[in-house]
Order: C-alpha cells, then structure tokens, then sequence
C-alpha cells in the first residue's frame, strides 16, 4: 500500500484501485532498468526511515519533553512560541529570551540532514565501516562523518558510562591500549611505540563475572594506581565477592579497601586453586579485535570508542532490524554534549597548527587518527 499511498497523494482526489496499481507496478518493473530499480528501492526504503522512524522519534521526544524549565539557563519562566517545519512544539524562556524545542541538545539539533540519513550512517558505523565509507552510504561529505562519528560515540559513551554491579567470582585484569597523540610527531623520542608499560599508552580496565557482567572503563596512561582502581570498583564488586587476578601491586591495596575474598595468580603461573584469568581475557582480546578495526584511536576519544563497543556488546543482535531501530531511537532522543562548534576549534586549531601536515599524505590519513 505504500505505492498506492504515493499514486494518490500525486494524483489529488484520484482513486487508484487495485488493478490500476498492479498495472502501474508491472510497468515500471518490465520497462525499467535493474540500476533504475536499485534507485527505486533504495528511494522507498529512505521514504521510510524518514517518514516512519523520524515521526516515532519525533514524537517520543516530544511525549518525554519536561517542558517545566529552559535546558538553557534553568529558569521555569517559559513559554509557548510557535511550532518549526515539523510541527514540534517550541518554547521561549523569558529569562535568557532563548528558544527551545523537544529536539535541543540532540543530534537532532541544528541538523539541516534528513533522519535516514542519520540512520543509514548509524548503521554504518555499527557495521565497522570507515569514516569514508559511511560518508558515501549515507550521501554526505566526509567532514561531516568525521562530525557525526564523534557526536554518536559521545552518546553512546554517556549512555553505557554506568557499568552493571558484579556478582560471585569476579574475574579482574587491565589491558594497555596504544593510542595517538595528536600534536606529537612521528619523530619526536617520546611518541614512539614501547613495549609494556609506558605513558604513551592508556589502561583499559576489566572486570567479568561468572554472570558475564561487565565493567569496561578507561583510566590513566602508564602505570595504574590503587586509588583509581577502587574509584571505578567500589560501588561495582561488593564485599562478598570472590575476586581473581594477577599479582599487580596495585590490586594489594585495592583488595584490602574492597574487603572481598582474593584469589592472586602468581606471577609466571596461569592459574591458582583452578581458577584463570581466560574469562577477562577473552574480554581483553574482543575489545583488542574491536579497537584494531579503527586504525588508531586517538588518546582524548578512547572512551567514547570504549563507549560504542559496549554498546554493541549489550546488544549482541544490534544487525536485527527492530533490535537497531530501537537503539537509533535511544541515541536519538539522547543529550549530545559534543558540540560542532567545540569539536571543530579543536580539530582546526590543535591538531593543524600543532601536526607536521607532511606527516599525512592527504586528508583521509589525518581523518583515520580521530
């Protein structure tokens, strides 16, 4: 019916009936070419991603919209101001005399770019495709998709910052991920790649429970401490846990803050009492093969990129349509704090003012160190 629906809607008060429909399907289909029909199908499916999907999101945002304050300034002294181009109620606030909408603060805002737009790159993006790739799938330019991934990986990122609360044996381990340091050149000593522990490099940390609960977080560069390990773990493994890991100095203080019963692995040995560290370290390799998809993360986004790989991890069956559409709808309607103006003064002032320009052939070089 979604033919018929577009005959009638071009044709006025014209009714099309069944067979006229069926006549005018058979028509296109036997005179046109595949490329033709490729266009057709692809124009239908964006039809409906647009109409359908934009609208439902749309209409949450508007239905959860706490209308009772300005997002700006706080100040409850509002009012109604009219409705935009999609008929979503907008707001003055009499305070600051700024207006606002359902849609501010989401990716939604300030974008000139249809919704299956946004979806078919969202799509992108979980599938594992490069900035370029995504750019072309979803018909924008390759500047915006830089924009567009950071804004998505920083929704993502707020929305997976709060990690479930562990339970039973409690398997424990950090990894060292190498990352760029935008404004170091290639040939400055320090940025060069080291083995092990080295400040160029930044602590990922792991913990995985006989449940599969998770708790991934990103943490200092170099050697980790036991203050930011009990920081990320003291409201995550309760006291009656059983915790197993290395002999790391650093887990001799933070056992002894968390009061749970610990299993320590010697070091050279891989398991004690029949317990291992392969359940976290199957983590470590998952998020090593996710990481390595990217060529080269830099240092200040590492969290965000930790952000979408937990995404994807919560849910496993993100490539089911009606899996996706439900998490395209809930980064839609999420807050966006990534800001293009923010992340354009960045990406124009420190890295091309502070990086040799020889040292990227052209610009999708320096686009794959974000």
């Amino acid at each position: 019916m979604i033919f018929s629906s577009v005959i009638y809607l071009y044709r006025g008060e014209d009714i099309v009936t069944d067979k006229m429909f069926n006549d005018i399907i058979d028509s296109i289909i036997n005179n046109a070419t595949d490329d033709e029909i490729e266009i057709i199908r692809e124009k239908l499916n964006n039809h409906i991603i647009n109409h359908v999907y934009d609208g439902e999101v749309h209409k949450e945002l508007s239905d959860e919209f706490d209308s009772s304050s300005c997002p700006h300034c706080g100040h409850e002294y509002i009012i109604k101001y009219g409705k935009d181009k999609n008929g979503n109620q907008r707001y003055l606030c009499k305070h600051c005399h700024k207006t606002f909408s359902p849609m501010t603060g989401t990716l939604f805002s300030y974008s000139k770019k249809e919704a299956y737009q946004w979806y078919l790159y969202m799509e992108s993006l979980f599938r594992g495709d490069t900035i370029v790739q995504s750019a072309h799938i979803a018909g924008i330019c390759e500047h915006t998709s830089l924009v567009w991934r950071h804004k998505i990986l920083s929704v993502c990122a707020s929305l997976t910052a709060e990690d479930r609360i562990l339970d039973g044996v409690v398997y424990l381990d950090e990894k060292l991920s190498d990352v760029k340091h935008p404004g170091i050149t290639v040939e400055d000593k320090e940025s060069k790649r080291k083995r092990g522990i080295s400040d160029q490099k930044r602590n990922i940390v792991c913990a995985i429970d006989e449940h599969n609960n998770k708790v991934i977080q990103v943490s200092e560069r170099g050697r980790i401490h036991t203050k930011n390990l009990y920081e990320i773990y003291k409201d995550k493994i309760p006291s009656q846990c059983t915790v197993v890991s290395d002999s790391l100095r650093s887990y001799h203080g933070l056992m002894k803050k968390l009061g749970v019963k610990w299993i320590k692995i010697p070091s050279g040995k891989k398991e004690k009492d029949g317990y291992t560290l392969d359940k976290v370290n199957r983590l470590h390799s998952s998020i090593e093969l996710f990481l390595h998809g990217y060529r080269g993360i830099s240092d200040k986004y590492l969290k965000n990129y930790i952000g979408l790989y937990k995404m994807k991890d919560q849910n496993k069956n993100y490539y089911d349509k009606t899996t996706f559409k439900g998490i395209y709808k809930k980064i839609m309607n999420s807050i966006c704090e990534l800001r293009y103006k923010d992340f354009i003064y960045e990406f124009s002032f420190k890295t091309w003012y502070y990086v040799k320009i020889s040292d990227y052939i052209n610009m999708r070089n320096l686009i794959n160190c974000y």
